[in-house]
C-alpha cells in the first residue's frame, strides 16, 4: 500500500527555537533525529497566505503575479490572496490518487471567505477563535463586561473567547494536535491518507499556559504582554521596560516549548497506532519572528533577517531513510510538494520547486546559488556571502547589504562599500521578476470597506490601559 502523508505546520517557529538552544524543544530534537533535517531552509514568500500558496502548489508565490479578487480580504497586501485556479493543490494531487484528504487548522486565515485552501481536502477540521477570529461576538467580547484575565494584556475579544479554559488540552495547540492524532486513529490501516496539520501556534497572541513561561523567567508574572508588537518602540510612547521585555521573550520560548510537548503526545499517538511505520511525516515552519533581536518584537516587510526568514523543514520517512541527515544545500517551501510527491510516487506536472530527495540520498540533483523572499514590496536577495534587503517599488531608497561572513547577524550596512555584489543580487531579482525594477505587481490589493474597521477600533479602544498605545490588533 501506499505510504501515508501527514504535515505538521508551526506558525511563527523560529528555526533557532527548534536548533539551537533558544527554547527548550526535546520532542521537536527527537524528530530531527529521526528525519531528514535542511539547515538552510528560507521562506519564499511571506508572510503566512503567500508562504502557504507556494507549499500547497509547489508553485512561487512572489512575484505577485495574479490579479485575483480579493475585495474584503484582511489584511491587504500584495500576495495576500487566494490559490489561483490553474495551480493544483497538494490535497487535489493526492484525492486523485485515491488518498483520503483530511485538514486540522486553527489558522483562521486560510479560512476566510475570500480564500480557498480547502481545495482538494475530503473534510476539514476548523478550530475556531485565534487571534483575531472573534467567532463569538457579543457584547462581552467587546469588553462591555464580563471579566477576563486582568495579567494577560490583549484584545478583549479573544480574551473573552478563551477565558473558560481549564485544562492544557482547551489551549489552541492541544485541540489542534489532538484532533489530528483522533482521526488518524480512527482511519489507521484503512488506506492511504494525507492529513495536513496547521497549529497557527506559536504566532502571536503568545498565549500559553503561563507555567511554561515562567520556566524561562524564574516564576509568575502580573502583566503578559501576550501581542508583544505593544511592546514595540513607537513615536511618544513610552518606554518598554526590561523586565517586560523578558517577560515577553519567555511568553514565545514558553509557547515553543508547549507547542513541543503537545507534539510529543501527537507523535506518541502516532506510534501507538502504527502510523509511523507507514507514514512520511514532515514538519516545518513558515517564519520567525523578531524577539528584541534589533530592538522590536513581530515581523515587517523590512526586516527580512534570518529570525524572520528561515524555516524549519524536517522529513521523516518510514524507513529510516535519511534519519539524521543534516542538509545544507538550499531549501525553500515550493520545494515541499515535489519532493513529498515524488517520495509518493506521484507523477506532476512541472513546478517552481525541486526535489530535495535526492540531496538527501546522496543521488545528486539541482542546487540553487541563492534564495529570494518576497514580502509585501520588500525583497530579500540571499547567498551563501551576502544578503540584500530591497525595496522593489523604490529600489535606491534604501538599500541595505549584509556581509554575512563577516557579520552573520546582519548588523552593519555594508552597500556602499560593495556596488559590484548589489548590482549581482539586482540581477538576480531582476531574472525572477522578468523586468527591470521598480517592479511592477499584477496582485493590487482591494479594501473591502466592510465592518471590520469598527471592530477593530472598538477592540482597541477596549484592549489597552491608561498611557497604553497600540499597533495593530490583527496580526499575520
Amino acid at each position: 500500500m501506499a505510504p501515508n502523508l501527514i504535515v505538521v505546520v508551526f506558525d511563527t517557529l523560529r528555526y533557532d527555537a527548534v536548533q539551537t538552544d533558544l527554547a527548550r524543544t526535546p520532542n521537536l530534537d527527537r524528530f530531527a533525529s529521526e528525519s531528514a533535517v535542511f539547515t538552510n531552509a528560507w521562506a519564499e514568500a511571506l508572510p503566512t497566505i503567500p508562504f502557504r500558496r507556494a507549499l500547497y502548489t509547489g508553485m512561487r508565490s512572489y512575484p505577485w503575479r495574479h490579479s485575483l479578487p480579493d475585495r474584503g480580504s484582511f489584511p491587504h497586501m500584495m500576495g495576500w490572496h487566494a490559490i489561483p485556479e490553474s495551480q493544483l493543490t497538494a490535497a487535489e494531487y493526492l484525492s486523485m490518487r485515491g488518498y483520503v484528504t483530511q485538514l486540522v487548522s486553527d489558522l483562521w486565515h486560510q479560512f476566510k471567505p475570500t480564500m480557498n485552501f480547502g481545495r482538494g481536502f475530503a473534510s476539514w477540521d476548523f478550530i475556531r477563535g485565534q487571534e483575531g477570529d472573534t467567532h463569538a461576538l457579543s457584547a462581552a467580547s467587546l469588553g462591555e463586561g464580563d471579566a477576563i484575565d486582568p495579567t494577560r494584556v490583549g484584545p478583549a475579544s479573544y480574551l473573552h473567547q478563551v477565558r473558560g479554559r481549564t485544562r492544557e488540552e482547551d489551549y489552541f495547540a492541544a485541540q489542534v494536535l489532538d484532533r489530528a492524532a483522533c482521526f488518524v486513529e480512527g482511519i489507521q490501516g484503512a488506506g492511504p491518507y494525507c492529513l495536513w496539520v496547521e497549529s497557527f501556534s506559536p504566532h502571536e497572541f503568545w498565549d500559553p499556559p503561563m507555567r511554561f513561561a515562567d520556566e524561562y523567567s524564574g516564576g509568575p508574572a502580573d502583566r503578559n504582554h501576550i501581542v508583544p508588537q505593544m511592546l514595540n518602540p513607537k513615536k511618544g510612547g513610552e518606554v518598554a521596560q526590561q523586565r517586560d521585555i523578558d517577560r515577553t521573550v519567555a511568553l514565545y520560548q514558553g509557547y515553543c516549548t508547549f507547542c513541543d510537548e503537545r507534539f510529543g503526545r501527537f507523535m506518541e499517538r502516532l506510534e501507538r497506532s502504527g502510523a509511523l511505520a507507514d507514514s512520511v511525516v514532515v514538519v516545518l515552519s513558515d517564519h520567525g519572528t523578531e524577539l528584541w533581536d534589533k530592538g522590536q518584537f513581530g515581523k515587517s516587510a523590512d526586516r527580512m533577517h534570518p529570525y524572520n526568514t528561515q524555516i524549519n523543514l524536517m522529513i521523516r520517512h518510514p524507513q529510516g531513510v535519511g534519519a539524521g541527515r543534516r542538509v545544507d544545500a538550499f531549501a525553500q517551501n515550493q520545494d515541499v510538494l515535489p519532493t513529498l510527491l515524488g517520495l509518493l510516487g506521484i507523477p506532476h506536472a512541472a513546478l517552481d520547486g525541486i526535489d530535495l530527495w535526492p540531496l538527501v540520498t546522496g543521488a545528486g540533483g539541482p542546487q540553487r546559488d541563492h534564495v529570494i523572499t518576497g514580502y509585501d514590496r520588500f525583497c530579500s536577495v540571499r547567498d551563501p556571502y551576502w544578503n540584500l534587503l530591497i525595496d522593489t517599488l523604490e529600489p535606491a531608497k534604501e538599500l541595505r547589504l549584509f556581509n554575512l561572513g563577516e557579520d552573520p547577524g546582519e548588523e552593519r550596512n555594508v552597500a556602499a562599500e560593495h556596488p559590484n555584489v548589489i548590482t549581482l543580487q539586482v540581477a538576480r531579482l531582476e531574472t525572477l521578476l522578468g523586468a527591470p525594477l521598480p517592479a511592477t505587481y499584477r496582485h493590487r490589493p482591494v479594501w473591502g470597506g466592510d465592518a471590520s474597521p469598527f471592530l477593530v477600533r472598538r477592540l482597541r479602544e477596549r484592549t489597552l490601559g491608561p498611557g497604553e498605545s497600540w499597533q495593530g490588533s490583527n496580526q499575520v
